[in-house]
């Protein structure tokens, strides 16, 4: 027979554990002392005892363990194989919520620190009108996004006659009352010639400051918050109503690539 304190030392848990087991009808001594009240366990009681234990460890309550001993599963393998294995499941799933944080908080720690000391020059453009036709998504009236609109334009933009850059494409941003915008996917062109489904629109002159994003797309609006908060005071730069662009060329090699270069053209006071 062995006593509580043999227990707690074979299985590195208290005997206040092993006495609430006791309490709740989880695990009991088979034999109670008359005198004394000492627990005493038998020796094949043990392996019952690793699965409660481990179970607890796993984060399963004393409730479901309890059921699981009171309709024979606590004790057969093969009934409890599939338990743990929907377990290991949730364990995984909660795994990779967990790396998704830590990568949050990782890419938190790298844009803090490049909003420290990063300082991109911009180069002042001043762009004369030009034409695009392409495709048009609104944030207010338009389902999807922006990547999703790319993912509709780019099989057809073989469509577009009259490129005048076949390798430069463009996204225009069109601002709108109360907040709205519009974005259009498109090539600079003649005008004359517009596919179905696709519109055309002018541009207006403007002064740029153009500034070369680097790295996934996902990252875009950080480079912006960086032009609009950091960069564009910096340099005495105060930004103007109007359209800004995106400017694709050979360097962009894909919207995931940490690569991937792309122009942002922001619209200053000349």
């Amino acid at each position: 027979m062995l006593t509580v304190g043999q227990l707690a030392r074979i299985f590195n848990v208290s005997a206040k554990t092993l006495r609430h087991y006791d309490a709740v009808g989880l695990f009991m001594p088979v034999k109670v002392g008359e005198e004394n009240q000492y627990r005493f366990y038998s020796p094949e009681q043990l392996p019952e005892l690793r699965r409660i234990l481990f179970l607890r460890s796993m984060g399963l309550s004393i409730e479901i363990i309890r059921e699981l001993k009171r309709n024979g599963t606590l004790g057969d393998g093969e009934k409890l194989k599939p338990i743990l294995l929907e377990h290991a499941d949730s364990i995984r799933d909660e795994i990779g919520r967990q790396q998704k944080l830590l990568a949050a908080v990782q890419h938190m720690v790298d844009y803090i620190s490049i909003t420290g000391g990063t300082n991109m020059e911009p180069k002042l453009v001043k762009k004369a009108a030009f034409t695009v036709v392409g495709m048009e998504w609104n944030n207010k009236s338009s389902e999807g996004g922006i990547p999703q609109l790319w993912d509709r334009f780019v099989p057809r933009e073989d469509e577009i006659q009259g490129k005048l850059q076949p390798d430069v494409s463009y996204g225009v941003c069109i601002p709108g009352p109360n907040g709205d915008f519009s974005y259009i996917a498109g090539f600079e062109t003649t005008g004359e010639h517009m596919p179905n489904g696709m519109m055309t629109f002018t541009v207006p002159e403007q002064t740029y400051a153009v500034f070369t994003h680097t790295g996934s797309l996902s990252r875009l609006g950080e480079t912006m918050e960086l032009i609009y908060s950091k960069w564009l005071p910096l340099h005495s730069l105060e930004p103007a109503q109007g359209m800004d662009l995106e400017v694709y060329d050979e360097r962009f090699t894909g919207p995931e690539d940490e690569q991937t270069q792309i122009d942002l053209y922001i619209p200053v006071k000349p």
